[in-house]
């Protein structure tokens, strides 16, 4: 038995007529804010008023995210539902619409003279409000004025949008046909997912061959989607003169250049970790020193299945010892049915957690496939949902979010606090082989895969802003950097050079969104570090942190609990740490030897 949400508390259904009210009392709210329209830019209005303008913008935006995520949020549950398609291409619609009605105030506050904003940041009034300031003027060099930004905004629904929905609808509805003891069985996405870590080899192998083989079959539309992707950035970068292609992912990001090549060179130089990893786990299965590309996800001993109730419980059971109100807090995702886990064709593929505003439930979506794995991205999914709602417990909605590095803190920490409550809880040898090998290959696809995938799609971007890339072009792209990371250690089946085209991440709107994986597992190492070392009197610096949302700059956020993010000291402790954890495995796998 799994979860299913309801979303009544949101909406009645896609036809309730208080989705049109809001949105319409959202417009009329847009609509009275035009009187400082041309005002702020040359500072003539109170820090009173503009506080106001604030204000009144916020509950433009809650009722417009409200609306919107509904939509999302049916559309993901039944992708091939025509009623939900339908109010979802609606609501991106009219929120496009009041987007345009308030997007002059980011372009008068970034024309603001220095002076008057430093007026207005040190105004007590505006308090809560001066990181907004900050964050929206770091957009100041790159903006255009505000009719071409309004052209833009709305032609993003048929374009970069358009081509990420289409994808997401159009993979959501594939069906794999795959042979399994001598019958060929379809499956959706849902189901074929758990196979990749099937007991049986020639399962794996065969689910990997079906799986790869789909996104090659389907290779005209997928690559025509992905160059799109590539030219729709290339023209933004060059309309805005961005200096690099990541530049608006630093921005958005919040952190520096500087940071972020630190991090990205100390992960780099730390793939022999992962090449390590996949030797011992090739000899603990009899390869040698070479493991099967369909033997990455490999289950080592027997498979371990959890029911939902069973996965429910460890998830509280870690939360809960680590803080009661946190434990608490988690509890009311299940008691107030905000959590959707049912396994179903044309459900949206993967996992996510959305936070649509303060005072409003965050709701949790996965596919429970009853694996370790399952229970994992269940504490995950979890602590995004806590991370949500101690933010708007302290913030607004324009500081609600925090910025993609910081927004992985209280996920990848709920992970953490799961694992090591099972890593001290477990006395029998091939559970803790199989928990320490579950940590190591979730460090490695979050850390050093998902920055692998940044030196894809930077590739890509430099060269599909200038030419239509072809599919195989794209493999090759894949296949060169893949070596990088794995070296000779793993034998890849000819069908995994598309892994890329599975990606959906690379068509996402926030460009280069991956980095924010392996900067927030890092920092969180980071963080957890801090707390072995100072015990209870840690949590609450941690809440403090969930509490700042998107007030506060990463580098600031780490600084006020000790750490230092510009040293390459920082990133390089956390695979001090990994280090140790693959030591240990590797102890156990040479006692077998």
């Amino acid at each position: 038995m799994t979860a299913k949400w309801d979303l009544s508390f949101l909406y009645k259904g896609y036809d309730d007529p208080k989705i049109d009210e809001d949105l319409e009392q959202a417009t009329k709210i847009a609509d009275e804010l035009e009187s400082y329209h041309g005002k702020l830019k040359g500072g003539q209005i109170s820090a009173s008023e503009l506080l106001n303008l604030f204000q009144q913008a916020e509950k433009v935006e809650t009722l417009a995210s409200k609306a919107v995520g509904y939509g999302a949020l049916l559309f993901y549950q039944e992708t091939s539902n025509e009623d939900h398609k339908a109010l979802y291409a609606r609501m991106q619609q009219r929120a496009v619409e009041i987007d345009n009605k308030l997007i002059w105030i980011t372009l008068e506050l970034n024309e603001l003279h220095n002076e008057k904003v430093e007026e207005y940041l040190q105004d007590p009034v505006l308090v809560n409000y001066s990181h907004y300031i900050k964050v929206k003027r770091l957009n100041q060099p790159y903006l255009l004025s505000e009719k071409v930004e309004q052209v833009l905004l709305q032609k993003s629904l048929v374009g970069r949008n358009a081509w990420q929905k289409f994808y997401q609808e159009f993979t959501a509805a594939f069906e794999f046909e795959v042979e399994i003891e001598g019958e060929v069985k379809k499956m959706a996405p849902g189901e074929i997912y758990p196979l990749f870590r099937d007991p049986n080899p020639e399962t794996r192998e065969k689910v990997f061959k079906a799986y790869y083989q789909k996104y090659m079959d389907e290779s005209i539309a997928i690559s025509h989607c992905f160059n799109n992707i590539w030219k729709n950035h290339g023209q933004d970068v060059e309309l805005r003169n961005y200096p690099t292609a990541m530049t608006p992912a630093h921005i958005r990001n919040q952190t520096e250049e500087k940071i972020v090549k630190t991090m990205i060179e100390i992960i780099k130089n730390n793939y022999s970790l992962v090449q390590e990893y996949y030797q011992a786990k090739a000899k603990l299965m009899g390869q040698g020193n070479k493991i099967k590309g369909s033997d990455l996800y490999a289950p080592l001993g027997k498979v371990i299945k959890y029911t939902w109730e069973d996965a429910k419980q460890m998830v509280l059971d870690a939360y809960s010892g680590f803080d009661p109100e946190i434990g608490e807090m988690a509890k009311g995702f299940f008691d107030r049915n905000l959590i959707d886990s049912e396994v179903r064709k044309t459900k949206r593929h993967g996992a996510f957690c959305m936070g649509i505003a303060p005072g409003i439930d965050p709701v949790l979506q996965m596919s429970f496939d009853g694996t370790p794995d399952g229970v994992a991205t269940l504490a995950h999914e979890m602590g995004h949902g806590l991370h949500d709602m101690y933010s708007g417990s302290k913030q607004t909605i324009f500081n609600y979010n925090p910025p993609l590095v910081a927004a992985e803190t209280a996920s990848v920490f709920g992970e953490q606090i799961l694992i090591d409550k099972m890593l001290k809880t477990l006395t029998d040898e091939d559970a803790k082989l199989k928990l320490l090998a579950g940590q190591l290959e979730d460090a490695i696809v979050t850390i050093s895969r998902q920055t692998m995938y940044i030196f894809f799609e930077k590739e890509c971007h430099e060269k599909g802003a200038k030419e239509n890339l072809s599919a195989n072009q794209m493999s090759e792209i894949w296949d060169k950097h893949i070596k990088d990371m794995y070296g000779d250690v793993v034998d890849f089946l000819p069908e995994q050079s598309w892994n890329w085209s599975t990606i959906a991440h690379f068509l996402d709107p926030r460009v280069f969104y991956c980095y924010a994986y392996s900067f927030g597992m890092l920092f969180v190492l980071g963080l957890y570090q801090k707390y072995l070392e100072e015990g209870e009197s840690f949590i609450p610096k941690y809440k403090q942190i969930l509490e700042t949302g998107g007030s506060m700059f990463p580098v600031d956020m780490a600084d006020y609990v000790g750490l230092d993010i510009t040293l390459p000291e920082f990133w390089q402790a956390g695979f001090d740490y990994l280090r140790k954890l693959l030591k240990e495995f590797q102890n156990i796998v040479d006692s077998r030897a």
